[in-house]
């Protein structure tokens, strides 16, 4: 008897690929919400103190 080679490699591929510019995406957005330093209102539209960690 001969074996069938199971196929979905490309698929496996394809959605490996999309997993990881999923993840460079994150990556990528969570650097740049890090650095924008947004400035925080109270309810009268003053600015907040702010603790940056």
């Amino acid at each position: 008897m001969t074996e069938r080679k199971r196929g979905g490699g490309s698929y496996l591929m394809v959605f490996g690929l999309i997993g990881l510019l999923f993840i460079g995406i994150m990556v990528v957005a969570y650097q740049l919400s890090r650095r924008a330093n947004p400035v925080m209102l109270d309810d009268q539209g003053r600015p907040q103190p702010t603790s940056r960690s």
